[in-house]
């Protein structure tokens, strides 16, 4: 099987990573075996021209694909077996569903439509993230992946720092995006006198030992998380998480496990996600 993965941005462009980004290279290293040869290629170089040479045997894994032209959308909707990973809210104008009542958007912020709705599959990050696509798609193909994915040196470090003795500190992601809740978080701190660290790190493990130093994580989003790797990641290593609704795993019925259960959970999506993919296809 030939698969081609379409995005944006790759990981290793982004100086602080990016969850969805960094989710997609570990799918595709998942996938990339003696029976699956995949490759990658930015939504901006995608063109008609490219897509007509293409063989139309191949399957498409659509990730982020703002920057993938209205052409080449239909074009792989004509021609070609593809899905949508999807990662926030591209079939909104503003991909911010929090913007409305009951984050259900008027007809008139839905974008996208039929490329959502003739894709094999929507695969959503959690049963919340599924929740809004249909309430605002009304497709019958969204499946809810209840999961993300890590390498298995990420376990492996994951596992170190649950053993790690932490302080009685909150830590907080420092951010420049305005929905990441940093001012939130700080302000919550703040007025319940909890002392707190504000955490970043270009290097993704150092940033986790930071985070796995303390014994408390708060995370206060402004808009809907898919899913919410830190969450999750502080989870296994052990930390208590003060969060709100707005987190897409809080609401797996897996969230509340044990840190090592969790681990084991999050292990297994590994081969589970890889499957519902290739089973897609066939």
């Amino acid at each position: 099987m030939k698969i081609l993965l379409i995005s944006d941005f790759f990981v290793e462009e982004l100086p602080f990573g990016g969850g969805a980004e960094y989710n997609d290279k570990i799918l595709t290293q998942i996938l990339d075996t003696g029976e699956v040869d995949i490759v990658r290629k930015k939504s901006a170089s995608v063109s008609v021209d490219f897509l007509t040479r293409l063989d139309k045997n191949t399957k498409l894994i659509i990730s982020n694909f703002v920057l993938l032209k209205q052409n080449s959308k239909q074009y792989i909707q004509d021609n070609f077996a593809y899905i949508i990973y999807e990662h926030d809210h591209k079939y909104l104008i503003r991909r911010d569903p929090s913007l409305f009542r009951n984050l259900k958007a008027p007809k008139s912020e839905i974008v996208n439509y039929l490329f959502y709705k003739n894709a094999a599959a929507v695969f959503s990050q959690s049963g919340l993230h599924k929740k809004i696509i249909d309430l605002n798609l009304h497709t019958d193909n969204v499946v809810n992946l209840s999961g993300n994915l890590w390498s298995k040196e990420d376990f492996e470090q994951i596992r170190k720092n649950l053993l790690v003795e932490k302080q009685d500190i909150y830590s907080i992601l420092q951010s420049q995006i305005p929905n990441k809740g940093t001012i939130q978080a700080i302000e919550y701190c703040s007025k319940n006198n909890h002392t707190y660290e504000l955490i970043s790190d270009k290097n993704y493990y150092s940033f986790l030992r930071k985070i796995a130093n303390n014994k408390r994580l708060i995370f206060l989003p402004t808009l809907p998380e898919t899913f919410s790797r830190i969450c999750v990641e502080a989870r296994m290593m052990g930390c208590s998480v003060t969060t709100n609704g707005f987190i897409g795993a809080k609401h797996e019925e897996w969230y509340s496990l044990e840190p090592e259960q969790l681990i084991l959970e999050m292990e297994s999506a590994r081969n589970r996600i890889a499957n519902q993919v290739i089973e897609t296809f066939k």
